[in-house]
């Protein structure tokens, strides 16, 4: 079913609220539902919100002893919620238009909420132990972590998530400084969308966050290390495992490097789909796995990529080297162009369902905005992964894809240590 021209053609409208503060619109009249989305530009990476728990801060303040603020979404059936990443936090609703008002008095309320919840805060420090515990037996946490390591050094922000937590803060009134100095930093960002004009947008705007600070603090940017270089093969060890998983790990590719169009076709091919080269050497063939692919982690800073599967135990030896052979023959030979066609058909049509509803166009948006990249750049940057011809494509697996620049993490029982084929 073709998607309406209207949302096909939708674009982000901004307007200013203040000097700290800009307001994004996306317009869409067709149902009377509006999207909130207040965004502040401080995330996990930052040594002042590590110093702060401002993600502490940020991420428990809907929570009162009595729950009055979650009880009032619920009584005006809005959705509310926070998210906290690596380079922001947002507080985000959504809600009926003819509830709006009553949606931003809520909003301001979250806002300047001092009475956090003990008890909460405790509990939530005791499941964050017992997580971290589990992640003794999470497999793919424990192969990210290997290649955290090796990647990054100690006190680089991306190798944090993978380093034991420091604990929840439990004290109210230091959340609470904490969240009423992270609200105010500037580069906030109030984002609407769905029914409302630019008007109504800005009069809702009005009062929501408080005056920004003239700067943000000295140490508001996160500070990165340059990557290590990987190479050759590291067991992880685990307790009683019966399968082996497998992952050839290098850097991923940051969003502005000028050869990320032809990454986007390259990976689709390897791994990015049920009959990719993975699938097809190590499920279809053969059998020997249920699941093969690549992922991905980063954005306009490298972090890492990789190529992995799992099978049997005793399966091990052989499945390591055709994961190796298929990675080998892939850079080697490079894809055909029946393939490079399969994958612009993909990126293109995938881009249309980003963009069926104005809270997505509004959340696409708002990640250019976020990573400082040009407003529409994901978009062109399908475009030019679409324009690239077969030899540019095949010229970056030969020089990406190379072998040697990728390091083979394999977790499996304690007691078995297979060698490199």
């Amino acid at each position: 079913m073709a998607l309406p021209a209207l949302l096909l053609a939708a674009a982000a409208a901004t307007f200013p609220i203040d000097a700290g503060t800009e307001g994004i619109l996306v317009e869409d009249h067709r149902v009377p539902v509006v999207t909130v989305a207040i965004e502040l530009p401080v995330g996990t990476w930052s040594p002042w919100a590590i110093a702060h728990h401002a993600a502490d801060a940020f991420a428990y303040q809907l929570d009162d002893p009595e729950r009055a603020l979650r009880k009032r979404a619920d009584d005006l059936a809005a959705s509310l919620g926070v998210g906290v990443d690596d380079r922001s936090m947002m507080l985000r609703a959504v809600c009926l238009k003819r509830d709006l008002p009553a949606v931003m008095d809520l909003l301001r309320d979250v806002l300047a909420n001092e009475r956090y919840d003990r008890a909460r805060l405790e509990q939530q420090r005791r499941a964050q132990q017992i997580a971290w515990r589990g992640n003794e037996t999470d497999i793919q946490f424990r192969i990210r972590q290997a290649a955290a390591r090796s990647m990054f050094a100690s006190g680089d922000p991306r190798r944090r998530p993978f380093e034991k937590p420091d604990p929840i803060e439990t004290d109210p009134a230091k959340l609470a400084a904490a969240r009423d100095a992270l609200i105010r930093i500037p580069g906030r960002a109030i984002g609407f969308a769905g029914d409302l004009t630019e008007g109504e947008a800005r009069e809702a705007a009005k009062g929501l966050l408080p005056p920004p600070t003239a700067a943000p603090p000295d140490d508001l940017a996160p500070r990165f290390s340059p990557v290590a270089p990987v190479s050759g093969a590291e067991d992880v060890p685990m307790r009683r495992l019966t399968q082996v998983y497998l992952a050839l790990v290098r850097d991923s590719l940051p969003w502005t490097d000028p050869e990320r169009p032809a990454y986007l076709v390259a990976n689709h091919v390897l791994g990015g789909h049920f009959y990719s080269r993975l699938y097809v050497a190590l499920r279809h063939e053969a059998g020997d796995t249920y699941g093969a692919g690549t992922y991905e982690e980063g954005d306009v800073v490298p972090q890492s990529y990789a190529a992995g599967t799992f099978t049997r135990a005793e399966n091990a030896r052989a499945i390591e080297t055709k994961l190796r052979e298929t990675m080998a023959l892939f850079h080697e030979g490079g894809i055909t162009e029946e393939e490079r066609a399969d994958a612009v058909s993909y990126l293109r049509g995938h881009r249309a369902f980003a963009r069926q509803s104005a809270a997505q166009i509004l959340d696409r948006f708002m990640t250019e905005r976020r990573l400082s990249l040009p407003s529409g750049a994901l978009d062109a940057m399908i475009d030019r992964a679409a324009a690239l011809p077969l030899e540019e494509v095949n010229r970056f697996i030969r020089e990406f894809y190379d072998p040697a620049r990728f390091k083979l993490y394999r977790a499996l029982s304690s007691t078995e240590r297979p060698r490199s084929p």
